[in-house]
């Protein structure tokens, strides 16, 4: 479903200006396509992956390889990057991993440990992307919203004072575009200051 139609989609132009987004899963239909819009919306934009290749294809951006279990390498490649600027996150892992709850609420815990200097330095943002399942019965992929909620809600609450943000857009099948443009909304600022709220599409 991301795939295909990520495709087709429109690109809006100089709404993220000057902005640095790591986009991380990008690998994946929907990752390829969101960092294409995310450069013609005006980002300087990372892409980061296991998969080196694949990262490699992805024009208009600076690949990040990561090597090792996602969260433990997230939080090394953060502990390099340091202070330099960075604007915004966008966790793609959870399409990439849809059953993994576990290893994705630490993906999250990875991210926050990992990149927060550069984050707060800049009331950055991290959103994610979960995919709701299109079968009722996928309990697995079905808990991943809800248990990514949770924690992302505890982290947004601690984390307000130092001024990162932390939002969810929860995507349904054929909101591909939808979903293109709250992260884009969430990212340059247009929907408001959110932080630990879940946008459902």
């Amino acid at each position: 479903m991301l795939d295909s139609e990520t495709q087709q989609m429109k690109r809006p132009s100089g709404t993220l200006q000057g902005q640095r987004i790591l986009v991380l899963g990008a690998c994946c239909g929907f990752g390829r396509g969101m960092a294409r819009a995310l450069a013609a919306s005006g980002a300087q934009v990372v892409v980061a992956d296991s998969n080196a290749d694949a990262l490699a294809q992805i024009s208009n951006a600076v690949p990040l390889p990561l090597k090792g279990e996602a969260d433990v390498a997230l939080r090394r490649v953060g502990r390099a990057w340091g202070e330099a600027r960075l604007d915004g996150v966008l966790n793609l892992m959870p399409l990439r991993q849809p059953d993994k709850i576990d290893l994705n609420v630490a993906v999250l815990q990875g991210i926050v440990q990992g990149f927060m200097p550069a984050l707060t330095l800049r009331e950055g943002q991290i959103v994610s992307v979960v995919a709701r399942p299109e079968q009722a019965l996928d309990v697995g992929a079905g808990a991943m919203a809800p248990a990514l909620a949770s924690a992302q809600s505890a982290l947004a609450h601690a984390l307000r004072r130092d001024g990162l943000t932390l939002n969810m857009v929860s995507v349904g099948e054929g909101a591909v575009k939808p979903a293109r443009t709250a992260v884009i909304g969430l990212l340059s600022g247009a929907l408001g200051s959110l932080t630990g709220a879940e946008l459902r599409l």
